[in-house]
């Protein structure tokens, strides 16, 4: 029993070391061009962090995960989450606006035609479709 949760441990160790890896190609990626200076600093850097100092950067790496998904859910909550209380229960002027009114539609009453005229008259001004 002991050695299944023991190679529970050393798998989750190895998947942690591959998003660290993955993490650091993206970081250097992003910050030097796509060349050999690249890819020479993307080697270095994981030789040197996951094989010397890999327990204080993985514990570190652990926790900027942590925290990082932990901030997006709370974003995630304030954004989305308030959205809908603004059609819900709350008076009116508190939580979110309405979306409609955010895109400026204020009323759902649209003349198509006059907007199909109105697509036309600016056809014929610039030039318009050759047929």
């Amino acid at each position: 029993m002991d050695t299944i949760i023991l190679n529970f441990f050393a798998d989750l160790d190895f998947i942690i070391k591959i998003a660290f890896i993955v993490f650091l190609v993206v970081f250097v990626k992003q910050r030097i061009t796509k060349n050999w200076l690249a890819i020479t600093a993307i080697v270095i850097a994981c030789i040197i962090l996951i094989f010397f100092y890999w327990p204080l950067i993985g514990a570190t790496y652990v926790i900027y995960v942590l925290i990082t998904i932990g901030i997006g859910g709370v974003l995630v909550d304030i954004f989305f989450v308030t959205m809908g209380e603004a059609h819900g229960g709350k008076a009116q002027g508190q939580g979110a606006p309405d979306p409609r009114q955010m895109l400026g539609q204020q009323e759902q009453n649209t003349d198509y035609e006059q907007m199909a005229a109105q697509r036309q008259a600016a056809m014929k001004r610039f030039g318009g479709a050759k047929k």
